[in-house]
């Protein structure tokens, strides 16, 4: 299969009641655990490489590889740029083939991030790239704690602002962070809904290591598309590589990137049954 869209496949886990399960990936291990954990339950899957991570990666060599994986695989497999906060980034993204980006825009003022966030669209829509944007902020644990209040997005704008943008998906910020564990998330579903009667967008929701499968469920109900899960996948992968290590603390770093794999991929399966995408392809 060659690298899918992620508008298609959301507009399709929209009509079928199911999540998108969108999981960082920052190596060629990483990849690969989100691509086999797909074709092992039968779900669609967006591997994202977040902003934030190209430190530890080449970006265009990643996403070739990436690109290989996706044309072995038997499952759909989209290409999805994360917190973008230059237009720069996006534009190695468009360059090197992602077929969906997202820009966060965090600290522009109001008017600039609607001028940058479209100057995205006009580019990514005319090669037919999906375009994420974040209305809100979704913070990090530890940062900006005193002020998720006022990160909510403001519902009674986003009409507003999908209009002038034109953006295909909105990651709402509902009261999610990135970093939680399991089930401490606090997310305003009322809110959710209420984003939902004022505009038909599609949405996503980021900080999925925090949401417990209630939470879970009650996005699906909601109509969300799509999940962005990574922080799980790190603890459990780091969690392996420790109980290895006091095992046989002269493994080998192939046998540990194999671990590696293993833990993040059983994590994706896991993700992927519990956001009901699973069984949806073939």
């Amino acid at each position: 299969m060659t690298l899918a869209n992620v508008l298609g496949l959301a507009r399709e886990a929209k009509e079928r009641h199911y999540c998108l399960g969108s999981f960082n990936a920052f190596n060629l291990e990483s990849a690969r655990a989100a691509v086999d954990g797909a074709e092992a339950t039968g779900s669609p899957v967006v591997i994202a490489f977040a902003a934030s991570h190209l430190q530890y990666t080449d970006f265009e060599a990643a996403a070739e590889a990436t690109s290989i994986l996706a044309r072995r695989a038997g499952v759909p497999v989209a290409l999805h740029l994360d917190h973008a906060e230059t237009l720069d980034v996006v534009g190695r993204a468009l360059r090197a083939g992602f077929t969906s980006v997202m820009f966060d825009g965090y600290g522009l003022s109001a008017e600039e991030k609607v001028r940058q966030t479209r100057s995205v669209t006009d580019i990514a829509h005319s090669i037919g790239v999906a375009v994420e944007a974040e209305l809100g902020h979704i913070t990090k644990v530890g940062v900006d704690e005193a002020d998720r209040v006022q990160l909510l997005i403001d519902a009674d704008h986003i009409a507003e602002f999908v209009e002038a943008t034109r953006v295909d998906i909105v990651a709402a910020a509902i009261g999610s962070v990135h970093g939680q564990e399991e089930g401490t998330a606090k997310l305003d579903f009322g809110l959710l809904h209420r984003i939902q009667e004022l505009s038909p967008c599609l949405l996503s929701l980021h900080g999925g290591s925090g949401m417990g499968p209630a939470d879970v469920a009650a996005a699906r109900e909601a109509g969300v598309v799509k999940i962005s899960y990574f922080t799980g996948l790190s603890r459990a992968a780091t969690a392996a590589v420790q109980r290895q290590l006091a095992e046989e603390p002269t493994t080998r770093v192939t046998e540990l990137m194999q671990t590696v794999k293993d833990a993040m991929q059983a994590g994706v399966e896991r993700q992927l049954r519990l956001y009901g995408s699973a069984g949806s392809v073939g």
